[in-house]
């Protein structure tokens, strides 16, 4: 009788585990989904921020080259690209 209920409650111990072996598979597939969507994201924001920042210096030198007449109107548009920039690379 404890032979039986020994080989029993293995039986299904092994069972558990075969069905836990299911259960980490599924989980290990959801990370790496959840991994490569991260990193995805990661490198469209870092795409974005460094389009801001060429904009943004595209905008300084142009500030550098302006004339006197032109000058705050260039430089209304260096605050607006450095503002965006700012933004872009801002903890997030």
């Amino acid at each position: 009788m404890l032979s039986l209920t020994r080989n029993s409650y293995e039986a299904k111990a092994e069972s558990r585990f075969i069905e836990m072996q299911s259960e980490l598979s599924t989980l290990v597939a959801r990370a790496k989904r959840t991994v490569e969507a991260a990193q995805a994201d990661g490198e469209r924001i870092v795409v974005a921020a460094q389009s801001k920042h060429d904009a943004a210096l595209h905008r300084f030198e142009l500030l550098k080259l302006a004339g006197d007449d032109s000058w705050d109107a260039v430089k209304t548009d260096f605050e607006t690209a450095w503002t965006e920039l700012r933004h872009a690379v801002a903890a997030r």
